[in-house]
């Protein structure tokens, strides 16, 4: 099963245990069966998963589904494409309902983190950073030259999945700079031509 097909099967699942939470199911049974009817003209589902806003589109079909007695994890990219999210949905007599998101995982941490320089060659003292990884973090950007010596170092707050910054640099300062990007475990040099 292909990774889109997965993502749209958790997506559907968050879906119905959303939709099963007013319904209600007979104590002793190990599944509650559920029909979805698809209500919405254009087929999008918008939910809010650990304050963020998911849009989801399905086609306007019926189906059926089994949702377990017992507690289950959905994990699920998030609309951006990048965010991993997980939820978990803790089941009662006669309702389900989610809990908010968890943080991932050491090992998933470390394979989201990426830094990338937008434009290349620099002009003007601004070297822009693009910033990878896990949100609610505080990166930091040092800029040095090929001697080795710091012009610029800060620490940036990092509230999104992926966020940019721009660090001003001396004018003076030309030639190839390296741009060194690190938070926890992670650490990132690329090189950068700056240029007047």
């Amino acid at each position: 099963m292909n990774t889109a097909r997965k993502n749209l099967l958790f997506i559907v699942l968050l879906i119905v245990t959303a939709v099963s939470s007013s319904f209600s199911a007979p104590l002793f049974t190990k599944t509650k069966p559920l029909t979805i009817q698809m209500p919405v003209a254009d087929g999008k589902y918008a939910f809010v998963v650990d304050g963020k806003k998911q849009v989801v589109e399905i086609s306007n079909e019926t189906g059926k589904l089994q949702i377990p007695a017992e507690p289950c994890v959905i994990r699920y990219t998030a609309e951006d494409g990048v965010t991993n999210l997980t939820v978990f949905i803790e089941q009662e007599t006669s309702r389900s309902f989610l809990l908010p998101a968890v943080q991932a995982n050491e090992s998933e941490v470390e394979a989201e983190w990426e830094a990338v320089i937008l434009g290349n060659p620099v002009r003007a003292g601004k070297v822009m950073t693009q910033i990878t990884g896990p949100m609610n973090s505080n990166p930091t950007i040092e800029i040095y030259d090929l001697q080795g010596r710091s012009l610029v170092k800060k620490q940036v707050a990092k509230n999104q999945a992926t966020e940019s910054y721009t660090l001003d640099v001396p004018q003076l300062s030309t030639g190839i700079l390296l741009v060194k990007v690190s938070c926890d475990n992670f650490s990132q040099t690329l090189k950068v031509l700056h240029t007047n």
